[in-house]
This record gives C-alpha cells, sequence and structure tokens, in this order.
C-alpha cells in the first residue's frame, strides 16, 4: 500500500544494495504534483539528536503495519 498520511510508518518496496531493508521511516507531509506525489520521510531509532529527512517518491515506498 502506499503511503498518504502523515504519521505512517513507511520503508523502501526496493533498496538500493547499499541501504538497510529492514530500515523504517516516518512520514512527516505528502506533497501531491501534478505528475507524481513526494514524500518527506525520516528514518526511526538510527540514534541521532537530529535525523535527516528524504523527500521521495510515494510509489517507491510502502507502508508496514
Amino acid at each position: 500500500m502506499t503511503p498518504s498520511a502523515v504519521g505512517q510508518k513507511v520503508k523502501y518496496h526496493t533498496p538500493f544494495h547499499d541501504e538497510d531493508p529492514d530500515q523504517i521511516y516516518l512520514v512527516l507531509e505528502v506533497k501531491p504534483g501534478p505528475e507524481d506525489t513526494r514524500i518527506d520521510i525520516s528514518p526511526l531509532d538510527i540514534g541521532l539528536e537530529f535525523p535527516p529527512v528524504y523527500t521521495v517518491k510515494a510509489e517507491d515506498l510502502i507502508v508496514v503495519d
């Protein structure tokens, strides 16, 4: 299921070879656009006081329970 709301927990459905396939991210903002939807995500439980924020295409993510 593609994420559509702030607060959902997501992960990449096809991570790159150098990415942790089990890393969970929190949806911070959903940005609908004319061609595709972009989503701001931040990784959970990485031990940083200020974790990074990434903007990715919604189609690259799946919702986890």
